[in-house]
């Protein structure tokens, strides 16, 4: 069997022979002989112009519009990604401040800024022990806990000559307590001849008083209701609060210092009592100032000419005055 094959492969040998020695003669390469059922590999010319073709269209030209949709994909691409790296960069900033804010304040609230000393200022009518007795802020404890509306309050309500509060305070631990008082003390006489004191919000100060206090100013006609020392008291008379309350107002605001008593009879008949001897009569309120000016200057002339004059000065209108002499 063997023999048989090999004189088949010979025989095709020798018929090849002459054909591959002509085509050697001319520089071309005499075609490999395939064996049956053998599969046919692809060229190297055609495998080179098969990747030509495709690099050719890979890199084929772009119009303009493919152009510049590759431009803004681009653009889009950069853009986002210098968002995601801004994005990153302020969310680790954000996390580290509000790190270092949570442990700054956890060490104020529990280690730093204790409450050492409580300075007091400007109280008259007590003294410091008094309003750190009533104050509710204690030291040891921390500077930035402390309710300094509610202090304030406290402290007008239990003295009541405190007239107005103003709590700051000064690291690292020092709380400083400003206090006002009233600078004119008002009062009415009671039925029992006794006197109740209030400032010019109508807070009483002190009731059953034997005497009037010295430099008072008296609130005639006007009488009130629940009186309690540190509260506000009521008014009977809760029509005529208004046009006291400007007077009142106005006698603090102009240091009017010898203003002895002041009064309401309606809307349109307010009055002061000038040094216990002139009675002012000023109708509305309206332009109260500039009528009290007015007044005030022909007091001065009539000092000049008649001394220790008494009677009634109006001045309803602040351009004619005229002065009545009691007799």
């Amino acid at each position: 069997m063997m023999k048989k094959n090999n004189k088949t492969k010979t025989k095709k040998e020798n018929t090849m022979t002459p054909l591959n020695d002509e085509l050697g003669f001319f520089g071309i390469e005499p075609p490999k002989i395939y064996r049956e059922g053998q599969k046919h590999e692809k060229s190297p010319v055609s495998s080179i112009e098969s990747n030509n073709a495709q690099k050719r269209k890979r890199t084929a030209p772009l119009n303009d519009r493919q152009r510049s949709s590759q431009q803004q994909s681009v653009a889009k691409g950069k853009k986002k990604r210098r968002l995601k790296k801004k994005f990153r960069v302020a969310f680790t900033v954000i996390g580290l401040v509000l790190l270092t804010a949570i442990i700054i304040a956890i060490l104020c609230l529990t280690v730093f800024f204790k409450i050492d000393t409580i300075k007091v200022n400007g109280v008259k009518k007590y003294t410091a022990q008094q309003v750190t007795s009533v104050l509710p802020i204690e030291k040891e404890k921390n500077l930035f806990t402390i309710d300094k509306k509610k202090a304030a309050q406290k402290l007008e309500e239990n003295l009541p000559y405190v007239y107005n509060v103003e709590i700051t305070r000064k690291l690292p631990s020092t709380v400083v307590v400003n206090i006002t008082e009233p600078q004119f003390v008002y009062y009415i006489k009671n039925s029992n001849n006794t006197y109740t004191y209030f400032d010019d919000n109508f807070k009483i100060l002190e009731v059953d008083v034997k005497s009037p206090p010295k430099n008072g100013i008296e609130v005639k006609k006007t009488a009130f209701e629940n009186v309690v020392p540190g509260k506000t008291a009521k008014v009977t008379n809760q029509d005529l609060v208004s046009d006291l309350q400007i007077l009142m107002q106005t006698v603090t605001d102009l240091k009017l210092e010898k203003v002895t008593a002041l009064y309401s009879d309606s809307m349109v008949s307010n009055y002061i009592v000038y040094d216990n001897r002139i009675i002012v009569k000023l109708g509305e309120t309206k332009d109260i100032q500039d009528k009290i000016f007015t007044a005030l200057t022909a007091i001065d002339k009539l000092n000049e000419s008649n001394p220790g004059a008494e009677g009634t000065l109006t001045a309803t209108n602040s351009k004619q005055i005229y002065f009545t002499e009691k007799k």
